[in-house]
């Protein structure tokens, strides 16, 4: 059976005094600290987060610019681009007019090197005309008999 005497009493006394003093100035103290512990690790971890989504953040604003700016440089190719066209355009259109300018001016030329030619091959045919016409009549040919003569030749020249 079971005996109950005083030692039973105090022993249970003691355990008793000894768990709310152990509670008092062991269990809290240790809780608070482990509370501590565990609101700076939640806390790490709230920032963690936090700066997770804020480099999350800073990644699509990245992304974003350097999209943006991808746009950009292709815009500003295709303008390049197409003021070269332009320019080029422009130089071709230019070359062209000049070697039309060029052509119409050694036609130009050419046709007043013909007349010139011409007029001159005129004078001496017909400084041989006059000088045959005197050979052959045997008398000096004056300025008028020589013009005909030489429009009569002419004129048989351009028959055959």
């Amino acid at each position: 059976m079971l005996r109950i005497d005083i030692n039973l009493v105090f022993t249970i006394i003691n355990l008793l005094v000894l768990y709310f003093l152990m509670k008092k100035f062991l269990f809290k103290p240790v809780n608070n600290i482990i509370a501590k512990r565990e609101e700076a690790i939640k806390k790490q971890f709230d920032d963690a987060d936090e700066a997770k989504k804020q480099a999350d953040e800073t990644k699509k604003q990245y992304e974003a610019s350097l999209a943006d700016a991808k746009e950009e440089s292709a815009k500003i190719v295709q303008e390049a681009k197409d003021k070269a066209r332009v320019e080029y355009d422009r130089i071709v259109k230019s070359a062209d007019e000049e070697v039309t300018k060029r052509l119409q001016k050694a036609e130009e030329t050419i046709a007043e090197e013909k007349a010139k030619s011409l007029r001159a091959m005129e004078a001496e045919i017909e400084g041989l005309v006059v000088a045959a016409a005197s050979k052959v009549v045997g008398e000096k040919v004056s300025v008028e008999n020589s013009q005909k003569l030489y429009d009569d030749f002419l004129a048989e020249m351009g028959e055959k």
